[in-house]
């Protein structure tokens, strides 16, 4: 699936914030030059065509960015950090930390604010029309009826622009910290962002367009109770209160009184890794 139409579009935005234009590389980390701010962006074109850029930046004065395009394109964008708005053909929103949005944008104009000094990160993925309405054609085809016919087409109308949003939840943010440290360099690098780009992009097409939320558990998760999640979560604050001598997963399990089973899968549920790769990052972050 090509990623040219979005590529351009993004092209026109980085032309406007006046850094390099995305290059054809697969990977590709762009500095931001003092004359702009300061920070970075890291780009990347998947096989599947999906294009994610990482951005943790600043500003060194106000920044309007103004684009104008004849084309079609969707990105799931994810704010971590920041502050802002945009304004797209006429219809002004606000840039809100902590939340997720699905924009589908068709022949329209936009401008962006960003503020002097504000700290943003943030994730895009620019998703190209044809891979979503395949992929769509595959997820459905077991649905009768309205859900049968989900399209880009369908879902924007006649309109410009649509978007969709929703808060961020832990498992999410878990993903998108696991993207921001990638362990992996050159090919290792490139499958593993296509993986969490795939897996993010799963969990918010579901929510936004099938109402299941994102960070809610599905069929083989719901074996989970909301006292074994409180149980689970004890666990957590039983590994990081012990850190330098914790128990062992048998023990841990008979202390919050859930069976190692479920404390395995549930803590991989809440917290996207292990109890013990958990509280490995934890003896990182205070080292």
């Amino acid at each position: 699936m090509s990623a040219a139409v979005t590529h351009s579009i993004y092209d026109s935005y980085f032309d406007a914030l006046s850094l390099p234009r995305l290059s054809d590389e697969a990977m590709q980390r762009i500095a931001v030059g003092t004359r702009v701010g300061e920070g970075y962006m890291n780009w990347q074109v998947t096989r599947s065509g999906l294009i994610v850029i990482e951005s943790d930046c600043r500003f060194s004065s106000d920044r309007t960015i103004e684009l104008q395009s004849d084309a079609s394109m969707m990105e799931l964008s994810f704010c971590m950090q920041g502050e802002g708005e945009f304004e797209v053909s006429g219809a002004r929103h606000d840039i809100r930390p902590g939340s997720c949005s699905l924009h589908l944008m068709s022949n329209f104009e936009a401008s962006f604010l960003y503020k002097k000094g504000k700290a943003v990160q943030s994730l895009a993925i620019g998703i190209p029309v044809p891979l979503f309405d395949d992929y769509m054609k595959q997820a459905v085809s077991g649905f009768p009826g309205p859900r049968g016919q989900v399209s880009f087409a369908g879902l924007l109308g006649s309109s410009a622009f649509r978007t969709f949003r929703t808060a961020l939840g832990e498992r999410t943010l878990a993903i998108l910290r696991q993207l921001k440290d990638c362990p992996y360099s050159n090919a290792m690098r490139s499958m593993y962002v296509e993986s969490k780009a795939l897996e993010l992009l799963a969990f918010y097409l579901q929510a936004f367009l099938f109402e299941r939320p994102a960070d809610s558990p599905s069929s083989r998760q719901a074996a989970l109770s909301k006292s074994d999640r409180e149980k689970v979560r004890q666990a957590k604050e039983t590994l990081i209160g012990r850190m330098a001598h914790p128990p062992s997963l048998i023990e841990l399990s008979r202390m919050v009184g859930l069976n190692d089973y479920k404390l395995k899968i549930g803590f991989k549920e809440e917290y996207g890794k292990s109890a013990f790769a958990y509280l490995r990052d934890k003896r990182l972050e205070k080292a």
